[in-house]
């Protein structure tokens, strides 16, 4: 906290007032010839003057010239020099003024025209940041020069030089003699060599000296800026003191200035950092979220960082993280960058977020660049190593996937770049002994088995000891050391007899027969720890080993309540277990198992999961979800049959899902009456379908939706491109009765009537022509012609004297 406060109120530049040459301020700059004792003024002067005051400046130069060299003993030579130099200045002839100014101080030395030629010679060297020469020039001003005002502003200056060039003692002393020229009241330098005086006193480690000065000014200087500056810089520096009282009683003040003023936001971030000391970090956030900020970089950056601290400790991880990434981004190469790359590396990490190696990995490199020892660089590391590692570890696919070997390796190879000796006691062992795990999931047995060798001899009594030898006991098997593995396992249940290894290593015997695909074996030794640990935790996973066992051996009906044991006693197992019954009855072709258990899997998946969760899940395999939902069609269940393909139907990619997929699922939704989404189902078909006749029955079924949704030009469009597809037979035969239907609907009974008696006409059919007949009938009957009905209607009794229409002629919409 101090540093911050340090930083923050004195780091800022000094910078220099630009001087201006007031000429009234300075002796000479009237009654020029006053000064010269009584002297008489030579009529060259007297008409040089007078065209100086008529701003003839460039004239009155020549004239002065003139005078000087005429009169080489006049007693007036010195206002004629510093007249010839003012003049030079006017018209912009710097260099020629700085010749006269340097002539008149090198010649005559003393008075009151070499103290102005010198203030004039200073302000020129001051503006042009050349304090080491304008030191030496206001010091001559401030000793020649003769009116109070201008010495005392002569003296200020020569004591600015002398700060500016780093005399910080000699500055201070004459700060001190200046606020002792005069009274406070008649020394109009006095506040700001005060404040000076405070700066420098800091400057020179008097903490105590400076803080009393500044507390001085905030209660009785009456210059506002001066005033302002030193409420916020006592403020700042009462918190470095251990004042903190004084400090936030300053930087409250400091806070109800207006927002115009340079030193508010200052104040503001004083007060950030005061708050932060306090760990009031609600305050932090409220006077962050209320400020302007636009201090240097050094402040801004440490206080930017600590509200990212701030915005962590209360858990918006997401305004830590933008806070982070703003100060790593604009300060990368100071330490505040560093930090907030590292602390967003550990929300991330604490988020489990799948950007965090390839981050991790940019940090690391890019720090090593700057410091190849920081142990921020390994912290990275392992924050990687361990990122990688729980997704192995929590893998829906389980050990042995190619999902969890990917990340174990890339957990073992990162792991292997953390140097053990550069990060904390307490991180040490556990990182070699998930290095050593990472090595073997990941297919590296051999270094793995190395790496746990090495950690059971550096940590005999450690936490992880028996799991470790447990692990390596897995690591032999896996290598088909058998033997090994089993003394292993031996001692680690005679070494450990307490500990919780002693059932895993029941497991391992298990996993031993099935690594070697004695399934039987295995099942026995689940039994056997069944057995032996009735009220074991592990009796899901025993359960659920002994299912997968049946469902290996295909014994598919004895896996099925081994499966549901599993599920019911240990939730971890639900959806693997679930998939595996899912598998088992597909096999067994229960399809109303399959679909209960299938949507089970589908409608047990967290609601509240985030999309990384939901990738994670594993998925019941599309071939089945295909083969169930058309089983359900073909029994008429469309509602679950719906459901099914719509899970594996890809509406932002429909090339993905199959053309079969897409017909069955726009039947069924025709059928349940889903019209909208059964059109998009059938668009979906025919993009990927070719053959005339199922393009021309998809697009006879499109119109049917799209009449039931009255989109009658749609319709009219599906029924017409229905034609074209099929030149002949009973689809183009009820795509004309859908012309009809689609003309009736819109009120256009004789264009139906025509549709309907073409049909009837050109098709012969025991369903469709009859079917088509009645619908003219009705057609003719709706228009008033019932001579054609008639006709029409003994002609369908002669053709089709069987035929029964059925209760409504419209299509079921």
């Amino acid at each position: 906290m101090t540093l911050f406060h340090r930083e923050i109120a004195f780091r800022c530049a000094l910078f220099p007032v630009i001087l201006c040459l007031f000429a009234a301020s300075l002796p000479g700059s009237q009654t020029l010839h006053a000064q010269a004792a009584g002297e008489k003024v030579e009529d060259i002067l007297e008409y040089a003057d007078l065209l100086f005051s008529r701003d003839q400046f460039g004239v009155a130069a020549q004239q002065y010239l003139i005078f000087i060299e005429e009169n080489p003993k006049s007693p007036n030579l010195q206002i004629a020099w510093f007249r010839l130099g003012e003049c030079y200045l006017k018209v912009n002839q710097v260099e020629d003024a700085i010749k006269s100014f340097n002539f008149l101080i090198e010649t005559y030395r003393t008075g009151p025209f070499v103290g102005s030629a010198a203030y004039r010679l200073a302000v020129l060297r001051f503006n042009a940041k050349d304090y080491r020469n304008s030191e030496t020039y206001f010091r001559v001003a401030k000793d020649q020069l003769t009116n109070p005002e201008a010495r005392l502003q002569a003296q200020f200056y020569y004591a600015r030089s002398l700060q500016l060039t780093q005399q910080v003692k000699e500055a201070l002393a004459e700060f001190t003699k200046l606020m002792e020229a005069k009274a406070k009241e008649e020394n109009p330098f006095y506040e700001r060599a005060m404040l000076e005086t405070a700066r420098l006193s800091f400057e020179l480690k008097d903490i105590e000296k400076a803080l009393t000065i500044f507390k001085q000014l905030a209660s009785e200087a009456t210059t506002k800026e001066i005033k302002e500056e030193a409420i916020v810089r006592g403020g700042l520096l009462a918190a470095e003191a251990g004042q903190p009282e004084v400090s936030n009683e300053l930087l409250a003040e400091a806070l109800k200035f207006p927002d115009t003023s340079p030193w508010k936001n200052l104040a503001q971030v004083g007060a950030i950092f005061n708050a932060f000391t306090a760990e009031n970090y609600d305050r932090v956030i409220g006077l962050y979220q209320n400020g302007a900020y636009t201090t240097p970089d050094d402040s801004r950056a440490k206080m930017l960082l600590i509200v990212g601290h701030s915005y962590r400790i209360k858990g918006d991880l997401t305004s830590a993280l933008r806070l982070y990434s703003l100060v790593e981004g604009k300060y990368p190469d100071r330490n505040e960058g560093t930090e907030a790359g590292y602390r967003k590396l550990q929300i991330l990490h604490q988020k489990g977020d799948r950007t965090l190696p390839e981050l991790a990995s940019r940090f690391a490199e890019k720090q090593h660049r700057i410091e190849a020892e920081s142990e921020y660089i390994d912290m990275a590391w392992l924050m990687a190593a361990e990122w990688h590692f729980n997704e192995a570890e929590t893998s829906a696919s389980g050990p042995g996937s190619e999902f969890a070997n990917k990340h174990f390796g890339d957990a073992a190879r990162t792991y292997q770049k953390v140097r053990l000796d550069n990060i904390e006691e307490k991180y040490r062992e556990v990182s070699l002994y998930k290095m050593a795990w990472s090595q073997i999931e990941s297919g590296n047995a051999r270094e793995g088995i190395l790496s746990l060798t090495k950690f059971i001899k550096q940590h005999p009594d450690g936490n992880l000891a028996s799991s470790a030898l447990a692990k390596r006991a897995v690591a032999y098997q896996e290598q088909e050391d058998h033997d090994y593995a089993l003394a292993d396992f031996q001692d680690l249940s005679r070494k450990y007899p307490d500990a919780p290894e002693v059932e895993f290593a029941l497991q391992q015997i298990a996993l031993i027969y099935a690594h070697q695909k004695k399934t039987p074996e295995m099942i026995n030794a689940y039994n056997e720890l069944l057995k032996k640990f009735p009220d074991t935790n592990g009796a899901g996973e025993a359960h659920y080993w002994i299912g997968v066992g049946y469902f290996n051996l295909e014994q598919h009906q004895q896996a099925i309540p081994e499966l549901e044991t599993a599920r019911e006693m240990d939730a971890e197992y639900g959806d693997k277990a679930t998939l595996r019954l899912v598998i088992c009855h597909y096999q067994l072709e229960n399809i109303d198992k399959l679909a209960t258990e299938a949507k089970h899997y589908f409608e047990s998946a967290p609601a509240e999961s985030s999309v990384e969760q939901r990738n994670k899940r594993a998925s019941i395999p599309r071939p089945v979800l295909e083969y169930l939902g058309k089983k359900l069609a073909l029994s008429g269940d469309h509602g679950r049959a719906e459901y099914f393909l719509s899970l594996i139907s890809t509406p932002d990619d429909p090339q993905k899902t199959a053309a079969a997929i897409w017909k069955q699922l726009a039947e069924s939704r025709k059928i349940l009456k889903k019209h909208v989404l059964s059109i998009t189902a059938y668009d979906h078909f025919l993009m990927q379908t070719e053959r005339p006749s199922e393009r021309a029955t998809a697009y006879l079924n499109r119109g049917i939706s799209q009449l039931c949704l009255k989109e009658f030009d749609a319709a009219r469009n599906s029924a017409q491109e229905s034609l074209r597809s099929q030149k002949e037979g009973r689809t183009n035969a009820e795509a004309r009765i859908l012309l009809g239907d689609i003309a009736a609907a819109n009120g256009k009974l004789e264009e139906a009537a025509r549709e309907y008696l073409v049909v009837s006409q050109i098709f012969a059919d025991p369903e469709v022509t009859p079917h088509a007949l009645t619908k003219a009938i009705k057609a003719y009957q709706s228009l008033g012609n019932r001579e054609k009905a008639q006709q029409l209607q003994q002609d369908l009794s002669n053709q089709f004297p069987n035929y029964q229409p059925p209760a409504s002629l419209d299509y079921d919409c």
